[in-house]
């Protein structure tokens, strides 16, 4: 079901917000992902599971789990993460990649593709938090209070979907802060430039 979460956006621009958890310190660890595709200020889909982490990067460790509230005894019977890539993956297709704080993210998609033998995956991507420092002046930058901020109802931090679709939501807001029609413009405008992975290793996104 498609839900509107913008005003005066381009029907053309397109993208997926995306968030990881991890159970552990291991950015192959990941263990839960939720992804939101947006394309003309509306969600058009969702896609949300949990994963399996990769052998040698699967214990739980407490910390994570106070954060997030999940336990080994939940991904059981969940996917492994080359199953979800391929899902994921296809789910992104040529679209770019939005998240909060995505050097974050985008590391967990490397460091779990190598645990696995995958090869590096080819997309652009956007960080939320590099712009939101660009647009306003806070004393955090957190995903809560930049959304906050934005004036943005948001509740279940670290449960991935509620973060991906907060994401989406702050991009949003971001591009109309900086009256862009897409997120190019957006980043043209708070001067912020896309962040890349490749077969060769990554750039990241930051102030121009």
């Amino acid at each position: 079901m498609r839900r509107g979460l913008g005003e005066g956006i381009g029907p053309l621009d397109s993208w997926v917000a995306i968030d990881f958890e991890t159970a552990n310190g291991s950015r192959a660890s990941a263990c839960s992902v939720a992804a939101v595709r947006v394309s003309g200020g509306e969600e058009q889909e969702a896609y949300a599971t949990l994963i399996r982490p990769p052998e040698g990067h699967d214990r739980f460790d407490s910390r994570n789990t106070a954060i997030h509230g999940i336990r080994r005894t939940d991904v059981a019977r969940a996917p492994r993460w080359p199953v979800v890539w391929s899902q994921l993956r296809e789910f992104i297709g040529d679209a770019p990649v939005v998240a909060h704080n995505a050097a974050f993210d985008t590391s967990v998609i490397r460091g779990a593709n190598s645990a696995v033998g995958l090869a590096p995956p080819s997309l652009r991507y956007a960080c939320t938090l590099v712009i939101a420092r660009q647009t306003w002046q806070l004393d955090s930058y957190t995903l809560p209070r930049v959304a906050r901020a934005a004036g943005i109802a948001f509740g279940d931090h670290h449960r991935a979907e509620a973060d991906a679709r907060a994401a989406a939501n702050v991009l949003l807001a971001e591009r109309r802060a900086h009256g862009a029609a897409s997120l190019d413009e957006l980043l043209a405008t708070a001067r912020v430039r896309w962040g890349r992975l490749h077969s060769e290793g990554y750039e990241g996104c930051r102030k121009c």
